[in-house]
């Protein structure tokens, strides 16, 4: 009994261990590799700890390398926690930004209103990821089922891929209608970290803080909605309350991601799967738990980005789609079969 008791514990702690770690190795892999100038981890300590301003390396680390970090963290972090949010909320494992039509809609929105066309008022990039997969997710989710009684997983991703290729084909044809700006807003819908800044990053995080406040709050009534709506309430969970704030909480943290690096896919459907294997579904673990891989999963997918063609960089967004198309695929045929 006390060795089947510990063996869990054991394998959380090897699973947080594992993650902080890829978290760490990532961090200064992202920090020192793949550079026009030689950067080493020899700068990278000199930089966090005697600082001099007349290094160039050291600039190169403080301008660009670290707002890159942290911003990738952060983004990893937010959609790997959106992911769970909506997987917890909507009892669906295929259930993430990328599938159900949030990341779709709030590029659409962006991509439209910064063609600057005559009959669109000028918009914040903000205010247009958040209108755009506010609008998008709620049109999935009731076509889905979702607000029905009863829904059906595969409904739910079935209304999410017609949404998705309805919001692509708008965004096409606004790429079409401003073709002057069209390579950049491409470039942008790829999903990429390459051009942020610390302006970019002191707008996000503060965005980002309140979204992973409110699911931390959370976690209490997502561990009773995984044993099923009617004994959640039984047991005093608000279900109204609950889901209003998960979709706000899902709606800052995917939308701010977007609005700073466009549409990076499957990171929210991928990491809750690999937490849930670590650390088993408690919430109050599996949110921290996929938080840290979140952010590794976003710092070596930033770095095999600048690998593949160095010194040119492909969009991060392009290396999380390689890595989670497969594991998609093969979680629809098991929900299928199943």
């Amino acid at each position: 009994m006390i060795s089947n008791t510990l063996f869990p514990q054991r394998r959380m702690l090897l699973g947080c261990f594992a993650a902080a770690f890829l978290l760490l190795a990532g961090a200064i892999s992202s920090m020192v590799s793949y550079s026009s100038f030689e950067l080493s981890v020899a700068h990278l300590i000199d930089y966090l700890f005697h600082f001099d301003n007349s290094s160039m390396e050291q600039q190169i680390l403080a301008t660009l390398r670290t707002p890159r970090v942290l911003i990738s963290m952060l983004i990893g972090v937010n959609l790997a926690i959106a992911g769970l949010l909506m997987q917890g909320l909507t009892a669906n494992p295929l259930a993430s930004p990328s599938i159900l039509g949030i990341n779709a809609g709030a590029s659409c929105f962006i991509a439209v209103t910064s063609m600057n066309l005559a009959f669109l008022p000028e918009v914040p990039i903000a205010i247009s990821a958040l209108l755009g997969g506010t609008l998008s997710g709620l049109l999935v989710l009731s076509l889905g089922g979702f607000f029905a009684a009863k829904s059906h997983p595969i409904k739910l991703v079935l209304a999410g891929i017609a949404v998705n290729a309805l919001l692509v084909g708008v965004t096409r044809s606004a790429l079409i209608l401003a073709d002057d700006m069209a390579y950049s807003v491409l470039t942008w819908l790829a999903g990429s970290v390459s051009n942020v800044t610390w302006q970019d990053w002191h707008a996000f995080w503060p965005v980002s803080l309140i979204g992973l406040v409110m699911t931390l709050a959370l976690a209490r009534n997502l561990n009773l909605l995984a044993l099923g709506d009617d004994i959640a309430i039984g047991l005093g969970v608000n279900l109204s309350a609950t889901r209003l704030i998960s979709c706000v909480a899902i709606l800052l943290l995917a939308t701010s991601s977007i609005a700073v690096a466009g549409p990076i896919a499957f990171v929210g459907l991928l990491v809750p799967h690999i937490a849930r294997k670590l650390v088993g579904s408690n919430h109050f673990i599996l949110i921290p738990t996929s938080a840290l891989i979140g952010a590794s999963l976003l710092l070596w997918s930033d770095v095999i980005s600048r690998m593949v063609a160095f010194p040119a960089e492909t969009p991060v967004g392009v290396i999380t789609a390689l890595i989670g198309s497969p594991f998609f695929i093969a979680l629809a045929v098991r929900s299928k079969m199943s």
